[in-house]
């Protein structure tokens, strides 16, 4: 696949996106927005991510913060939103909104989003023409209800969303395919790693960053649950995802349901393969 743009707010799911992703196909550039932790720290992490790993791709600084809210933060992910790690004094290049908004003026993408939608919906709202050269975009966010695990992770919504809901409607009433996947398929314990898991990884060809950020969540939370590498894993082979159609409703407090009209433009995760998951995503991670 090529023109993938991500748009994260890394994050320590977000970090094992990239690594996942990176491990699959070129990305073309990465934008850094605030959610999980403020610009400055996701916009740092990024490109500290990226370098650690080696990867060759250029980060850009979203935006400060939600688009009429302030910032909120829970510091799941850490004090500077990257488990132990304070990332620093990250080198600035073109706004990335800017850089969205030209990039789709010229040519096709495909937009990865793991973090909220701000940036998206900054770049649709400032020339919404560049609707038409979107591919298609890939959004983790949402808890739908789908089954026990869709209740949402703040309150009755999912972070991402919960963070800037006016973003999330503006994003999911354009008319761009988009496909969402929500706490009802990321949340199920199956996909996820528990400290069991984590000890029975002995391949030392493991990042050491990567080894790291799952020890910290492993350690704090007592599980490391894979959400946005499982958005990435759409991108890598669509075909282990069931997904309904379906308008999506946000509510001013974050929370999303579906409407019941077979729309041919927005998909909702409904079940992942477990077995695909465990070979593109947890094996391919962890190097088994």
């Amino acid at each position: 696949m090529k023109n993938v743009i991500m748009s994260v707010d890394t994050g320590i799911d977000d970090a094992m996106a990239i690594y996942l992703l990176s491990k699959y196909m070129d990305i073309d550039y990465i934008i850094a927005t605030s959610g999980n932790s403020y610009l400055n720290n996701t916009f740092n992490n990024t490109s500290f991510v990226v370098n650690s790993l080696k990867l060759n791709i250029p980060v850009y600084r979203g935006s400060e913060k939600p688009l009429i809210r302030p910032h909120f933060e829970e510091k799941y992910h850490g004090e500077y939103g990257l488990g132990d790690y304070k990332a620093e004094n990250a080198v600035k290049k073109e706004n990335g909104i800017i850089k969205l908004i030209n990039s789709l003026k010229s040519d096709r993408y495909t937009i990865l989003s793991t973090g909220p939608l701000t940036d998206i919906a900054l770049a649709l709202s400032v020339e919404p023409d560049i609707s038409k050269n979107i591919e298609k975009i890939i959004i983790m966010g949402g808890a739908f209800g789908l089954n026990q695990y869709g209740v949402g992770n703040v309150n009755n919504a999912e972070f991402n969303i919960y963070y800037d809901p006016e973003a999330a409607k503006i994003v999911f009433e354009n008319n761009v395919k988009e496909y969402v996947i929500g706490l009802d398929i990321t949340m199920d314990p199956k996909f996820s790693m528990d400290i069991n898991g984590f000890n029975n990884v002995k391949n030392n060809n493991i990042p050491e960053i990567i080894v790291n950020l799952s020890r910290y969540l492993i350690s704090k939370h007592g599980r490391l649950y894979f959400h946005d590498p499982i958005a990435a894993l759409y991108l890598i082979n669509k075909n282990l995802f069931k997904f309904i159609g379906g308008s999506i409703n946000v509510n001013n407090d974050g929370s999303t349901t579906i409407l019941g009209d077979n729309s041919d433009s927005k998909y909702i995760a409904l079940d992942l393969d477990y077995s695909g998951f465990k070979t593109y995503l947890y094996d391919k991670i962890f190097d088994i």
